[in-house]
């Protein structure tokens, strides 16, 4: 072995030895690290555990019905109405064959009524059915002793009048009473519906007006006190229509007593709005549709408060008194910091104030001004507050009275207030669009509805034709009369179209362009088709194909030089480009030729010259058909050109060689032939 591997040998033995003892040292300190820990532990006192605080019980949210859930809760009520209406043609059948006397047939409706009430009772005491069964027998119990007693009293004179309304009275005190305690807004509903039926009953009795309009009004207030209790806004707005409409009805019937029945009407909607004011509830979803419906109601009580005081001398002191209303429930909004309810009731106001102008003795066709903008002022609120049933009925209203406008009204005197009462519907529409158009930061449902159906776009089309139709009306009073032609119109046309392939989508909409490009095609065609006299302005003529050729050529230069027309609709030129470049040169050369025409046929060219022009406009729309087609490859342009120019040789040899003399002959054939060898030499370079 030799010398270097026994000194390997005894450095790995001393290495061994050293490890060996290291392991002695870790085995001897381990028990003394447990015991050490041991001790340390026993020094630290456990601390009890605390019981976890139990946190207070959540609320239980009410679980919401499902569909079947709500149709199953319908049934009863739906049964209970079958059910009285069975009783009541099966009491007619046995009337109408004599098997009972009125008399009888009352006494047994009445029983049928106490019959239902009482197994209501005891129904609801056992508990043998659901709370729907009961509530529509209570219900059923009430309908039946409201019609029994309307049918005794005025059908079949069986029961006094002062007895029937004694009676009526406790059956309508039975029904707001089981409404406040059986807490169901159907029920609430159906009572409401049901004992607004009396006034109808106290008109027959001849009751004085104050009577009735008391009776309106202390029927409503009662039922204020079950809708405040339960929160029943449905209730709320079906109980004030129908008192509203029974105001109403009763001051038609009635010849007299008008200021009665307007001040009834006021109080009433006064009662509403407190009630109203009391309900809502701003953070609620159905926040837009509850101010829609007070707007709505609002509106229609105005109308009807219109209708009612139309005979009274001073009826405008209503109209004020209705405005101070509106103006107390738009300053009590705004002290609550309800947006919507202030904005609701700010228009309320203004449009009443406006009405109050409209009946007071002013200056002849001030309200020709008015009306019009009362319809725009409801439909900028509707827009406003983004409520859709708003917006549907003020934008009826709106179209009729643009209708209206339009069809009543004359630019002539040209500064009148007839005059002004035409341009100013156009105007508002044009406002409207542009709110409309606003960007938002959210859609709801109906708006989205609105867009995908092209409602927006249909008005700015409207808009634009307003404006259209009012031009027309000033070319038939001031340019040329009715029978003539409408240039000014076909200008504005011309016009439009142009401005409106400028306009971003979000400006102009989505239908508007098409139709405007099928007018100005139409328009084209009607001008350059046959020439005609315009009674010694013919120079508007020529300046209407003017601008229909200006159009045309700032079209073609725009797509051929890449412009603000090309880059709006450029993800579509590149396959339309070449269709469009060779209909535009087309028409142009057809406006060309009708112009040429038109200075003939006035007297303003001469008729061999005409020929000679209109054939040098055909070499040329040929020549640059196809120098542009053969430049840009644009292959329709270049069949465009050929086409053309087959027809230019056919009308110069066939028709213009017999018509022309021979210097108009020479010079034409010349500046064709420089044409064509120009035009030869750029293809060949080409």
């Amino acid at each position: 072995m030799s010398r270097e591997m026994e000194q390997r040998i005894a450095k790995l033995e001393k290495e061994m030895e050293a490890l060996r003892q290291e392991m002695d040292v870790l085995k001897h300190q381990q028990p003394l690290e447990k015991t050490t820990v041991q001790k340390v532990n026993r020094s630290i006192p456990v601390q009890p555990k605390k019981p976890i605080p139990k946190s207070a019980p959540t609320p239980k949210t009410k679980p919401q019905r499902s569909f079947e859930e709500q149709m199953m809760w319908a049934l009863p009520k739906v049964f209970m109405v079958i059910l009285v209406l069975g009783v009541l043609w099966g009491l007619k059948l046995v009337s109408d064959y004599g098997y009972l006397s009125n008399e009888v047939k009352i006494i047994l409706a009445y029983s049928l009524s106490l019959a239902l009430a009482a197994i209501a009772y005891v129904v609801e005491h056992k508990k043998l059915g659901s709370s729907a069964i009961t509530i529509s027998l209570y219900g059923g119990a009430f309908i039946v002793g409201i019609l029994t007693t309307a049918a005794g009293a005025i059908l079949y004179e069986v029961i006094g009048l002062t007895l029937a309304l004694i009676i009526a009275i406790v059956y309508i005190g039975y029904g707001i009473a089981i409404s406040y305690f059986k807490k169901n807004e159907v029920l609430t509903v159906f009572v409401a519906f049901t004992s607004l039926l009396l006034p109808y009953l106290l008109e027959y009795m001849d009751f004085s007006a104050f009577i009735v309009l008391i009776f309106v009004i202390v029927l409503l207030t009662m039922l204020q006190l079950v809708i405040w209790h339960h929160k029943q806004k449905i209730a709320l707005y079906i109980s004030t229509f129908f008192s509203i409409m029974a105001v109403g009805i009763v001051a038609f019937i009635n010849s007299d007593h008008h200021v009665v029945f307007a001040l009834g009407l006021m109080i009433t909607l006064a009662i509403f709005y407190t009630s109203w004011c009391r309900l809502y509830n701003v953070e609620s979803k159905w926040k837009p549709i509850h101010v829609g419906l007070q707007f709505s109601l609002s509106v229609f009580s105005l109308l009807l408060l219109n209708f009612i005081s139309s005979p009274l001398e001073y009826n405008e002191l209503l109209l004020l008194g209705l405005c101070i209303l509106f103006v107390t429930v738009a300053s009590y909004g705004y002290k609550q910091k309800w947006q919507e309810a202030f904005d609701s009731a700010v228009t309320l106001a203004f449009i009443t104030l406006c009405n109050t102008l409209l009946v007071m003795n002013l200056p002849e066709k001030v309200d020709d001004l008015l009306l019009p903008f009362i319809a725009f002022a409801g439909v900028m609120m509707s827009l406003r507050l983004r409520v859709s049933l708003m917006k549907v009925v003020s934008s009826i209203g709106f179209t009729i009275i643009l209708l209206l406008s339009y069809v009543a009204h004359e630019p002539t005197p040209f500064f009148s207030i007839e005059h002004l009462s035409l341009i100013m519907p156009g105007v508002y529409l044009f406002i409207i669009y542009m709110y409309a158009m606003r960007q938002k930061d959210t859609v709801n449902a109906f708006e989205k509805l609105m867009k995908d159906v092209y409602v927006l776009d249909l008005v700015a089309v409207m808009t634009a034709g307003y404006f259209l139709v009012y031009i027309a009306k000033l070319d038939s009073v001031y340019v040329a009369g009715a029978s003539n032609f409408p240039h000014l119109m076909s200008i504005a046309i011309a016009l439009f179209f142009a401005g409106s392939l400028v306009l971003p989508v979000h400006y102009k909409g989505r239908a508007l362009t098409p139709v405007l490009t099928v007018l100005f095609l139409f328009f084209t065609l009607m001008i350059s088709g046959i020439p005609y006299h315009m009674q010694g302005i013919e120079w508007l003529n020529i300046a209407t194909r003017l601008v229909y050729i200006a159009v045309f050529v700032a079209i073609i230069i725009d797509l051929l030089m890449q412009g603000r027309i090309y880059q709006m609709y450029q993800q579509h030129m590149t396959k339309y480009l070449d269709w469009l470049i060779s209909i535009g040169v087309v028409c142009t050369m057809i406006a060309l030729c009708g112009l040429v025409s038109q200075l003939a046929y006035n007297d303003l060219l001469a008729w061999k010259l005409s020929i000679a022009f209109t054939t040098i406009t055909l070499f040329l729309s040929a020549s640059l058909s196809l120098w542009l087609g053969s430049i840009r490859q644009l292959r329709i342009l270049r069949l465009s050109g050929f086409a053309i120019l087959a027809i230019a040789f056919i009308k110069l040899i066939f028709f213009d060689l017999s018509a022309l003399d021979l210097f108009i002959r020479a010079v034409l054939f010349m500046s064709i032939g420089g044409i064509g060898l120009l035009l030869s030499g750029r293809l060949l370079r080409k």
